[in-house]
């Protein structure tokens, strides 16, 4: 077969060539007739000597992409955006990847699918990566598209309440079963008259009564509010000590092993396509809309985006911070769940939870 594919390519190399060929001579004598010799030109034997070995190397084809999965860790939204941008803008395939964003939803564990192989990569945050490696799934952070967690509690601006120390004497809508909570009252806070009720995505509670708040995302529940006519007042959890990166690019560690160019193309295409969407998020907020199944509306996400930017570039940063992570943060990050009872830290193993090697070009 090879050496029907090579005899076949020399000859249509000739054809190709033979326009160009120059004028033909006429040689010796053959018996009487004439026989005329097409000479090649230097350069066009050189041309066509390359191409048929190319066709030996295998050169001149396209070269298959790698087919992935990417799970996202809630309905696709803002946080998600420099993935969409990636597929949107052509990024993935530019470094070789064909990759499939899956949405994620209330039901959705990142960490399960990655260990049952159904799909390659994830978004998560820092803590679920640690409180996944405590429970014996190897989970690796690869990037960080968000420096500063979004994460936060949020109360009527008409309430009264600037700081956590407030939250007195008031209904907090919460999953109470996330590691933020655990640290709240391990600081002193919502111990006061708290009554502690189920968070169900929705701020109709908060509007309707003053003495209620609601966690949420700094880029999306606010708007939430403010749409119903109700001011708030965010509180960060990153301004008390608790910031674990969010939506953060994870694998596994089998992955990582199996294939480090993989990985490296998928951060490294990640990254860019983070960077594009802070820049110019048009297209791929129509792709995100078209995939969000809950309602999602243009104005919010054009929200979204605006309130993510200060959160992926922090004051002083450039956008060269887009994907970095440090040590310091993932131990401190450690010490916290750990304090907590939340996580063993020597069998979460944070120097194994997370790497820098695939971010270097």
């Amino acid at each position: 077969m090879k050496q029907r594919f090579l005899l076949s390519f020399s000859l249509f190399a000739s054809l190709f060539l033979f326009q160009g060929c120059e004028e033909p001579k006429p040689v010796a004598n053959n018996g009487g007739k004439k026989v005329v010799q097409q000479t090649l030109s230097k350069d066009q034997s050189e041309s066509a000597a390359g191409i048929v070995e190319e066709a030996k190397q295998g050169k001149g084809k396209p070269k298959a992409k790698d087919k992935v999965s990417l799970l996202l860790n809630w309905y696709p939204e803002a946080e998600h955006g420099g993935f969409y941008a990636a597929q949107v803008h052509g990024i993935f395939e530019k470094y070789g990847l064909d990759v499939e964003i899956r949405p994620g939803g209330k039901t959705t564990v990142v960490a399960q699918e990655l260990t049952l192989g159904r799909v390659q990569f994830g978004v998560g945050n820092a803590d679920d990566v640690l409180i996944a490696r405590n429970q014996d799934v190897p989970m690796v952070a690869l990037m960080a598209p968000i420096q500063n967690g979004p994460r936060c509690i949020m109360v009527r601006k008409d309430s009264g309440i600037t700081g956590f120390d407030g939250l007195k004497n008031l209904k907090l809508q919460i999953d109470s079963s996330r590691p933020y909570v655990s640290f709240l009252k391990s600081k002193g806070f919502l111990t006061e008259g708290v009554e502690v009720v189920p968070y169900f995505g929705s701020v109709a509670m908060l509007v309707a009564e003053k003495g209620v708040a609601t966690q949420g995302y700094s880029f999306s529940e606010p708007f939430m509010a403010r749409q119903q006519g109700v001011e708030v007042t965010e509180l960060m959890m990153s301004e008390i000590g608790y910031n674990p990166y969010a939506s953060l690019l994870v694998t596994t560690e089998s992955v990582v092993s199996k294939d480090e160019d993989l990985c490296k193309r998928m951060v490294q295409a990640s990254v860019e396509g983070w960077k594009k969407y802070l820049e110019s998020p048009a297209e791929s907020n129509k792709v995100i809309l078209s995939k969000n199944k809950q309602g999602l509306e243009k104005n919010a996400l054009d929200f979204g985006v605006e309130a993510l930017k200060p959160l992926c570039i922090p004051s002083g940063a450039t956008e060269n911070v887009i994907g970095s992570m440090s040590a310091e943060r993932w131990n401190a990050l450690a010490e916290t769940l750990s304090s907590l009872k939340i996580i063993d830290s020597g069998k979460a193993s944070v120097e194994k939870a997370f790497t820098l090697r695939f971010l270097s070009q």
